[in-house]
């Protein structure tokens, strides 16, 4: 039984590895096109990229190691039906409970290594990937900013030139701006300046030290020249909103714990839902996996997948209700996973014939 026992993990895991290998893959490849479309508009500096990427890849696997288990035990027992592998190990006295030992020698750490990473890497991938959005966002506030050349502003009616930046793009040396004013133009120069962000106004504000403001045309009868301190303009910024969710997602999970609303113990149980599933989809792999004999070898992955798809967001909705308090705490977001286990009870009563395995019915005897 032991040397059963090993075969199958090592099996499963070979699938595995090839599974995660695809996934991975897709992921990363999913990921790079996805934000490199944030940054081609203009939302996300190129030199981030790689860096979130990376981030965001690495979440969407912590999420997906169960499916990626749950696919590489249905291609192993498919291909085990397919070869009549099954039809020598059930000969041989193995009942198909007994199957579960083997997978869980794979299973249970599986598991494992889900929690660890969703409770303790999750939030931390989390809160990286916050760091780089809100780093590539104060850069792209500063980008507009270019020394050594004209730049245009407000649509091409403002002219502007910045001979020099200092302290990462805040403040600027030698300064000119041109601009017309009630068809009137207006020269602003200035020896230095500086450029704040003021995020909770949702402004941009730019303030010239020391410097000179010429109005109309010169030689004219109402030209002025204007000596000043401290001249400010303001520009619209749209600001950085970030709702309450992004800010638990990046949550410790002693924190989560510690807080303890709705919604808090909504994002642990989700976290938790993780490793859960792990062991839930194995036990719904093996009666799913079964294969006739001119059944095709991958004809019950379709059906394997949809049930995943239900599986997922069920768990989403039990967390999106849970956060709004339609479900109360004690249920929680346990009953998606008592629904699986239901349908992986039912697969198993069907393939035996709605009676008892015969290794139950003996020890009932």
């Amino acid at each position: 039984m032991r040397i059963l026992a090993r075969y199958l993990a090592i099996e499963v895991l070979v699938s595995l590895l090839a599974v995660g290998f695809v996934l991975g893959l897709v992921i990363i490849g999913s990921t790079f096109v996805r934000l490199l479309g944030l940054s081609a508009s203009g939302a996300l500096p190129v030199e981030l990229l790689a860096s979130l990427v990376a981030v965001e890849s690495l979440k969407a696997m912590m999420l997906l190691m169960p499916v990626a288990l749950f696919l590489a035990v249905m291609l192993t027992f498919g291909r085990f039906y397919r070869d009549s592998e099954m039809t020598a190990i059930q000969a041989a006295g193995v009942s198909p409970l007994r199957l579960y030992g083997g997978l869980m020698l794979l299973g249970l750490p599986m598991a494992l290594l889900s929690l660890y990473l969703m409770l303790m890497a999750y939030p931390w991938a989390s809160q990286q990937s916050v760091v780089i959005q809100h780093e590539g966002q104060q850069r792209m506030d500063f980008a507009g900013v270019e020394s050594g050349r004209f730049m245009g502003l407000d649509g091409g009616r403002v002219v502007a030139f910045v001979a020099n930046l200092s302290g990462q793009g805040k403040r600027l040396e030698d300064i000119f701006v041109h601009a017309v004013d009630n068809g009137v133009p207006v020269v602003l120069s200035a020896h230095s300046g500086t450029l704040q962000i003021e995020r909770d106004k949702g402004l941009r504000v730019l303030s010239l030290i020391n410097g000179t403001r010429y109005d109309g045309h010169a030689g004219s009868a109402n030209y002025k020249i204007l000596q000043f301190d401290r001249y400010q303009a303001v520009m619209p910024l749209a600001a950085i909103h970030r709702s309450g969710t992004l800010r638990r997602i990046a949550m410790p999970t002693l924190t989560l714990w510690r807080h303890g609303g709705a919604a808090d113990l909504a994002e642990l149980e989700w976290r938790l839902a993780i490793p859960i599933s792990t062991l839930i989809l194995i036990l719904l792999a093996v009666p799913m996996s079964h294969v006739r004999p001119r059944q095709g070898r991958y004809g019950q992955l379709v059906f394997g997948m949809l049930i995943y798809v239900v599986y997922a967001n069920l768990i989403l909705i039990a967390k999106a209700w849970m956060e709004k308090g339609i479900v109360p705490v004690w249920i929680g977001m346990w009953w998606p996973h008592l629904v699986i286990l239901a349908l992986a009870s039912l697969l198993w009563w069907r393939r035996a014939g709605w009676r008892w395995p015969v290794t139950i019915r003996r020890r009932v005897a």
